[in-house]
């Protein structure tokens, strides 16, 4: 490895890690960097990126299916942007944002937008600077109601770790009374003042009458009455608009980033969807790329058969790597479908049923946004600036049976394109489902006329889908790829690693990753995997690390180069920036894998590869083109937020009409980290924490595997919580190693 020289003091290290600690404690290098960085960084950011399996093999494919090297970092000369007035706040830079004064590299282009974009209408005051004037008016400090910053503390430990009847026991206690003394006597008290404190979006409760097609008693058909709790999204887009800790992390414009030849992608606005939609709209105008994420999950374990649908709605502004941090709060909930056996239907129009009313609810949910996408929505954003906004649905994350349930399509179909259910296992492409076409399809069978197409694309009878008014809207197109679900449980779990097993047996398989010898960073299955009882999308990461090199010797050629090529594919899914170049290797790739696949046949592992999991890799370029990396819509994030969002509100509620009870558990949680978003904004924190997480300081708190069922969670409250924070930091700075961030600036509009 060449030696690194820092070009401020001319110190020279091995390795740029030894360079990153010099820097940390050298403030006037740092800075040296900083400045250099400044004159020559001037174009929009993009995140790290995963490395892909390394050839280790001969192979004579290597032409067509070679590993492209991950892409660089956006570094813009120093003139590209001259139209700009200045640039906006960024995060510091490391050793590898800025290029050796020795190498040759082309210069990034960056093509803006032609129209006008981001308009302002003039100037306005964020809620938190209200806020803050407010309480200067009123003489009154940060921390208000609450006497200072420690009785805040304890008020937000509180309402966080403890039960209703735990909060009137600690005040009750001697040393509270007598020593700590806070201003609340009892949990009446103590929820009188955190009431007080500003919150989000209010809930509404809608009550839905459903009439069933089975007769009572009475003679007359059987009703039920279903609650809908759900807040406006136009608020909660609003909300996430115009929160200022977020500025420095927000986008309101489309751009295309090209160097060498090659486009790159990684945000949102980097894509084709926020450019071709940005048309749509007025100039002057932004687009908010809305994106949802739904998932029905159990709230309780062995006994019980309670369940909540969460909807979470988020925006494609905000930079992926906020949005995936649940601390940070860039995800809101934005309602929760109701959950019912409807036993007012018979057994054979239940299901149906149940279509309708997951259609008929979202409706309910995101009827705002047809008038909002239509004619756009003055709001503050988080620069302080009021824009004309228009949120447009462009995502929808969710797995493969709710995807089908979105689209209104059967679980045998693709739900983006119409290939055949028989005809899942080819590598053609077939086209997508059309918008217009399936509304005008369904509306026809509503009244008796049926078209072929009915039959033809697998479609359900949803005769009012929610998304048919839903302006500028394509939901087929929306539908995101799910890295979770199809790659890490699907492709590898289900079926790469039962391939494996069929072709040179379990127990060996099992003998092979235990004889692996321990190393850094890679997990040591001492018993083999078939000993694994609960299957997360960690396991499925560990072993795709490692699962390349076991096969070797033990299976053919063309096994492996079959095998090799589906987890090139699936580690190029999950890089942060992508190319052309990186494109067109993930399709070579996949290509491999169809090209080699029938030796698998062969063996007698596979009698057909009609999977629709495997099926859906035919979409992921198209995806990573159309809406940017797929880091930024995986169902690992909204996963995740079920604990916060539905197992502990649950848990803190009576288990009776909980669902009442949760929102007012989350209202009160979210007024909470409300105010503590406007303490991080005083005081910075969110910008600390970015910068630390990318100097590799801290561990991520991004979603992970994130498919927590509800008796891991339940094990996980009673472990020692510093045990279980310094293994979760430990496991993701061992992973940090295999990374490397690309942080640039956005330019300002004005």
């Amino acid at each position: 490895m060449s030696r690194v020289t820092c070009r401020s003091c001319g110190a020279t290290f091995k390795d740029n890690g030894r360079h990153g600690r010099h820097l940390g404690g050298k403030p006037t290098c740092q800075q040296f960097y900083d400045d250099l960085a400044g004159r020559r960084a001037r174009c929009p950011r993009a995140g790290p990126l995963l490395v892909p399996l390394e050839d280790n093999h001969t192979d004579d494919s290597a032409s067509l299916h070679s590993q492209s090297p991950p892409p660089e970092p956006f570094i813009q000369q120093e003139n590209a942007y001259e139209e700009a007035a200045h640039t906006s706040k960024r995060r510091r830079v490391t050793v590898e944002d800025v290029e050796d004064a020795d190498s040759v590299s082309e210069p990034w282009v960056c093509e803006p937008y032609p129209g006008v974009v981001a308009e302002g209408l003039g100037a306005a005051v964020t809620h938190f600077e209200d806020l803050r004037s407010e309480q200067a008016a009123l003489n009154e400090h940060a921390h208000a109601p609450f006497r200072d910053a420690e009785e805040w503390g304890l008020a937000r430990w509180l309402i966080k770790r403890t039960t209703q009847g735990g909060v009137d026991e600690f005040c009750k206690l001697p040393i509270t009374r007598n020593m700590i003394q806070p201003t609340f006597k009892n949990k009446k008290s103590f929820f009188r003042l955190v009431d007080k404190l500003p919150s989000g979006p209010e809930w509404v409760c809608d009550v839905m009458t459903v009439q069933g097609d089975m007769k009572g008693l009475n003679g007359e058909l059987l009703t039920e009455d279903l609650e809908i709790w759900r807040r406006d999204p136009v608020d909660c887009i609003r909300e996430l608009m115009g929160n200022p800790v977020f500025e420095d992390y927000m986008a309101y414009e489309p751009a295309k980033m090209r160097r060498g030849g090659d486009r790159y992608y990684s945000e949102m606005y980097t894509g084709d969807w926020w450019w071709e939609t940005q048309g749509k709209v007025p100039a002057g105008a932004v687009v908010a790329p809305v994106i949802l994420a739904s998932d029905k999950t159990n709230l309780t374990v062995l006994r019980g058969d309670k369940a909540a649908w969460p909807v979470y709605l988020s925006i494609g502004n905000i930079d992926k790597a906020v949005r995936r941090k649940p601390s940070a709060h860039a995800t809101l909930l934005l309602g929760y479908i109701p959950v019912s056996k409807l036993q007012c239907f018979s057994k054979s129009t239940r299901s149906e049923a149940s279509y309708r009313l997951f259609h008929s609810c979202m409706a309910k949910m995101l009827a705002p946004l047809i008038e909002a996408g239509r004619t756009g929505v003055a709001m503050t954003c988080a620069d302080r600036v009021v824009r004309l906004v228009y949120p447009i649905l462009a995502a929808y994350v969710a797995d493969h049976p709710e995807q089908c349930l979105v689209v209104c399509c059967k679980e045998n179909r693709c739900p983006r394109c119409v290939v055949h259910a028989k005809k899942r296992g080819e590598r053609k492409a077939y086209p997508l489902r059309n918008h217009t076409t399936t509304v005008e399809v369904l509306h026809r069978t509503q009244v008796g006329e049926p078209p072929p197409e009915f039959t033809r694309h697998g479609l359900r009878p949803v005769y009012h889908p929610f998304w048919a008014d839903l302006p500028h809207t394509d939901i087929f197109a929306c539908i995101t790829p799910d890295i979770l679900h199809q790659l890490h449980k699907g492709v590898i779990k289900d079926h790469l690693l039962v391939w494996c097993e069929k072709i040179i047996g379990k127990k060996a398989l099992d003998e092979r990753f235990a004889a692996m010898s321990r190393a850094h960073g890679l997990r040591h299955f001492s018993r083999g995997i078939s000993m694994i009882s609960q299957w997360t999308g960690t396991e499925a990461k560990e072993i795709e690390r490692v699962l390349l090199g076991l096969l070797v010797g033990r299976v053919s050629t063309r096994v492996l180069k079959a095998i090799r090529a589906l987890l090139d594919f699936v580690y190029y899914a999950q890089y942060e920036v992508h190319s052309d170049a990186t494109l067109g290797s993930m399709r070579r790739a996949l290509d491999t894998f169809h090209r080699h696949k029938a030796s698998l046949v062969e063996l007698g592992v596979r009698e057909h590869f009609n999977i629709p999991k495997l099926h859906s890799l035919v979409h992921y370029v198209e995806a990573v083109v159309r809406l940017g990396c797929l880091d930024g819509v995986n169902t690992e994030n909204s996963e995740r937020l079920h604990i916060d969002y539905a197992k502990k509100a649950f848990r803190a509620s009576s288990k009776r009409e909980y669902v009442s009870q949760m929102t007012t558990w989350l209202q009160r949680q979210e007024a909470v980290e409300r105010r503590n978003a406007y303490l991080g904004w005083v005081e910075g924190t969110l910008s600390k924490e970015m910068e630390a997480e990318r100097l590799g300081l801290a561990g991520s708190e991004e979603g992970g595997d994130a498919d927590v069922e509800e008796e891991e969670f339940l094990a996980d409250a009673e472990r020692p919580e510093s045990d279980t924070e310094d293994i979760k930091v430990l496991r993701e700075l061992v992973d940090s190693n295999v990374t490397r961030a690309f942080q640039l600036p956005h330019r300002d509009l004005f």
